[in-house]
């Protein structure tokens, strides 16, 4: 009877071991989920954190582009010296542009709103009315919001942001022509500045980009497309009196998109180089990107004016 109860303690002890290395083995595990889940809702928070940030420095830019339109002379498309790299002469019109605004010179000159080429030792690099204005053709364009069918490089933005095409936009310092850069100090001041070209690849902060703020910039369009206009010649007189477009910027009439003879032209304001048909008005649409520590995390388009 003794040797028996010995040998039941035996296999008891024998039992414990394994037991006790396999609940050992299933906290371990325990553990190292837990840890790696906290991780990733740590990462997931700070990376929502960022998105929300980003949010607020890229519609805070599309307020201040609104507000600087009206009422920043600063950047005004012909105003010599820092911080443009090139001078040049105020336009014709309106009488000091200088003093009024992008706004109220765009207005007086539709028909050739802003740049064509991202450059400054060019003069399609250099002419129009709004300096950070996009205006080259929609398939060269870093973002547009026209047929991804015909441009590619278009973005679908009546999709959830979860849903849309994300640019690579670690690299649109180099991608556009000229913008204007929002840094945001920590104490809500907004310091704003159009980098020089040529852009630096990959992008400066600081310099090219923000640390935290935004990169924001002008296209023409309406709520649901960008538009490219097809520059006209102001110099040549009016076929109708007035301000209104009269001839091709290097052409005639006849050699441009549009026709003519269509019967809104009179009334035109500018040509859309794509659909080739003349416009009685179009909009302004902002683009703005927010940076948080010197990396982009949002985008957003609205109609300016």
């Amino acid at each position: 009877m003794a040797k028996e109860q010995v040998e039941t303690v035996v296999c008891q002890r024998g039992f414990v071991l394994p037991m006790a290395l396999v609940v050992l083995s299933l906290l371990t595990l325990l553990a190292t989920a837990t840890y790696f889940v906290s991780r990733t809702s740590i990462e997931t928070s700070h990376a929502a954190v960022r998105s929300t940030q980003a949010y607020y420095f890229a519609e805070a830019g599309l307020n201040y582009l609104a507000w600087a339109l009206n009422n920043d002379a600063d950047f005004d498309s012909y105003v010599s010296g820092q911080p443009y790299s090139f001078s040049a002469s105020e336009p014709a019109l309106p009488p000091q542009a200088g003093k009024v605004g992008d706004y109220s010179e765009w207005l007086a000159y539709p028909w050739y709103p802003g740049p064509t080429l991202a450059s400054d030792q060019n003069p399609l690099g250099k002419s129009g009315q709004i300096l950070y204005l996009d205006n080259r053709p929609l398939g060269q364009r870093y973002l547009c919001t026209e047929s991804t069918v015909r441009f590619p490089n278009c973005i679908d933005f009546s999709l959830p942001a979860s849903q849309r095409f994300r640019p690579e936009m670690q690299d649109i310092s180099s991608r556009l022509p000229r913008y204007i850069m929002l840094a945001m100090r920590s104490d809500g001041s907004i310091v704003s500045s159009i980098p020089k070209l040529p852009h630096r690849k990959p992008a400066v902060v600081g310099e090219d980009v923000p640390y935290n703020g935004a990169v924001v910039w002008l296209t023409a369009g309406d709520a649901n497309r960008d538009i490219e206009i097809f520059p006209l010649d102001p110099n040549k007189p009016s076929l109708y009196g007035g301000m209104s477009p009269a001839s091709c910027k290097g052409g005639s009439l006849p050699a441009c998109p549009c026709d003519s003879n269509a019967p809104d032209f009179a009334k035109a304001q500018a040509c859309d180089a794509n659909t080739g048909q003349w416009l009685q008005e179009y909009g302004l649409v902002g683009y703005a990107i927010g940076y948080v520590r010197g990396k982009p995390a949002a985008i957003l388009r609205s109609v300016i004016k």
